[in-house]
């Protein structure tokens, strides 16, 4: 899927609720006649939030610095949607090459995210059995074997297609353009 990726400065509500800019304002064909929020959804990734500097006590002296009543955040959009939204909210929003957004994903949205995802339910019938002492078959064995490589798909221990921005826009089919 051909995508921009969108940087767009979310803002604070007097009720201290996120102030979006109101991407309704675009012309209902430039959003797939839907609603904004939904839309970005289905035609694009959904939010990207930085989860880091909104947060920091100290600020940060990079183009993702997010002070405080401010977060950064990042939408995947068609073309159309992306040219739009710069047009109307010229100081929310700009267009940024895959590099930048590639450091943003990693460095700040999936900061904390973890390295692999574990599948405790998988994983129980191995712990069970070596905790009572029971041998596994050849079967099994190999499916430990396979359970515990975070590369192989069968359930257990894999790897986070989640945490870098390489694997993850593999894994959803995007193609930054």
């Amino acid at each position: 899927m051909d995508l921009k990726a969108l940087k767009v400065k979310i803002s604070l509500k007097d009720d201290g609720g996120a102030k979006y800019p109101d991407f309704n304002q675009m012309e209902p064909a430039k959003r797939g006649n839907s609603d904004w929020s939904q839309y970005i959804d289905s035609q694009g990734s959904g939010w990207l939030y930085d989860s880091v500097g909104h947060k920091d006590v100290e600020a940060r002296v990079d183009e993702w610095d997010s002070p405080h009543g401010q977060q950064w955040g990042v939408i995947l959009v068609p073309q159309v949607f992306a040219d739009e939204a710069v047009s109307l909210f010229p100081s929310e929003c700009k267009i940024i090459d895959e590099t930048k957004l590639e450091k943003f994903y990693d460095d700040y949205h999936a900061k904390d995210f973890a390295d692999e995802v574990v599948d405790e339910e998988a994983l129980k019938v191995f712990d069970v059995k070596e905790k009572y002492k029971v041998a596994l078959t050849p079967e099994e064995e190999a499916k430990k074997t396979k359970a515990l490589d975070p590369n192989d798909d069968t359930a257990g221990i894999k790897k986070n297609h989640n945490k870098k921005w390489a694997d993850f826009k593999v894994k959803k089919g995007y193609n930054i353009v």
